[in-house]
């Protein structure tokens, strides 16, 4: 397989511009529903935390199954078609939400709706890989994430006021809108050229990229505390009684993580990814500490200022080692088994998270949280580094 470079050198062309447009738009769609969901479930379905836990980690579950398929259909079949079926699939599913007022159907709905999620996000990394020079792939990479950053200022935010003045069907149908709108910009770019590879066999070792396994299990570990978060702050929030704070919580979260990567990617292409990761896992850690030792106004928004920070060094660095390692026509899956890691760690932490603060309380489980987040910085120290250098490959 060929995938035709376009030959200028320049970032911001018309198509990464346009794809980074598509993912705000849709990554705010997804963020609308991460702070009002639980809510809705809770306080319309009666369901109770683990419930809240099984039922957002659906999602994930669903993202995580569909990933390493998606990889193997875009390194075979092109980039275009997935990626505008799988887009405009996610943001009819927005409008099903209020006629799936019951615990059953909003857990299929969920599986549904991240079977797409993946498919699309999946498509739209390995597009700006394809899109940008690998000179500048660390900083395209970031400035690319940074759709996502802008998603989770805005989207959390006006899902809680849509939540408090609306009510929770305006919240579904203002997120299908947004995300439709996504779905039109993706319409606007010009795919590159796919030589399809001559041999076409479907088999399970072309789904997983084996060199992109170590950073792709260190994002797994590292996602867990996230999971843990974006699942459950908001209940947190309400039980120390900051309830009033969780969108900023979110703002100061996507800020930091937006500071972040405006620079990390710079320092990647620059200096590598060993002081930036050390760092970056370092800030998750100490934001997820604050988090549960300090449930005070101050407290509360530092912690998600700082894990902000941590995970805007973190997913870009670990996503470009990923794809650095592997050579073009594998592009897809090594995005596909990177993003797999991502979507089980969340998975994992939203399901634990529910469990374990079931039982023990949601302070506590965050303080393990940052324990486990130094569990990831030695797996990057002792796996992912030295793995990283002995494979790295400069196209």
């Amino acid at each position: 397989m060929i995938l035709k470079q376009p030959g200028s050198n320049s970032l911001w062309t018309r198509n990464f511009t346009l794809l980074t447009l598509s993912l705000v738009l849709i990554s705010t769609a997804f963020y609308l529903l991460m702070p009002t969901l639980p809510v809705y479930l809770q306080e319309v379905l009666q369901a109770n935390k683990k419930e809240v836990g099984i039922i957002m980690a659906m999602y994930t579950l669903a993202a995580l199954l569909v990933r390493p398929f998606t990889g193997f259909v875009l390194d075979t079949y092109g980039r275009k078609t997935l990626f505008l079926i799988s887009i405009v699939l996610f943001s009819i599913l927005f409008f099903l939400y209020p006629v799936s007022a019951a615990i059953l159907p909003l857990m299929i709905l969920r599986f549904l709706h991240g079977l797409n999620w993946g498919a699309a996000t999946t498509s739209g990394f390995t597009l700006v890989v394809d899109f940008v020079p690998y000179e500048k792939r660390g900083r395209g990479i970031g400035y690319f994430g940074l759709s996502f950053t802008i998603a989770m200022s805005i989207g959390p935010v006006l899902g809680i006021k849509l939540m408090q003045t609306g009510s929770f069907t305006m919240v579904f149908l203002i997120a299908g809108v947004i995300s439709f709108l996504g779905a039109g910009a993706s319409l606007l770019l010009s795919y590159p050229r796919f030589d399809r590879p001559e041999r076409r066999t479907f088999s399970f070792k072309k789904l997983i990229a084996k060199q992109s396994l170590p950073v792709s299990a260190n994002m797994m570990i590292l996602a867990a505390t996230n999971g843990g978060i974006i699942t459950f702050v908001t209940l947190y929030a309400k039980e120390i009684g900051l309830n009033h704070l969780t969108g900023w919580f979110f703002f100061v979260m996507a800020g930091g993580t937006a500071l972040t990567r405006v620079f990390s990617g710079k320092l990647f292409d620059k200096y590598g990814p060993t002081l930036i990761s050390v760092f970056g896992i370092l800030a998750v850690s100490g934001g997820m500490m604050l988090l549960s030792q300090i449930p005070i106004p101050f407290g509360f928004l530092a912690a998600g200022f700082t894990v902000g920070i941590g995970f805007g060094v973190i997913f870009p660095t670990l996503q470009t080692m990923a794809n650095n390692v592997v050579h073009r026509d594998r592009r897809g899956a090594a995005n596909s088994t990177f993003l797999t890691g991502l979507d089980l760690g969340i998975g994992i932490g939203a399901v634990l998270t529910g469990i374990f603060a079931g039982r023990m309380g949601l302070s506590w489980t965050y303080e393990m949280s940052s324990l486990f987040a130094l569990g990831g910085l030695l797996f990057f120290l002792l796996f992912s580094l030295p793995h990283y250098s002995r494979n790295r490959i400069a196209e």
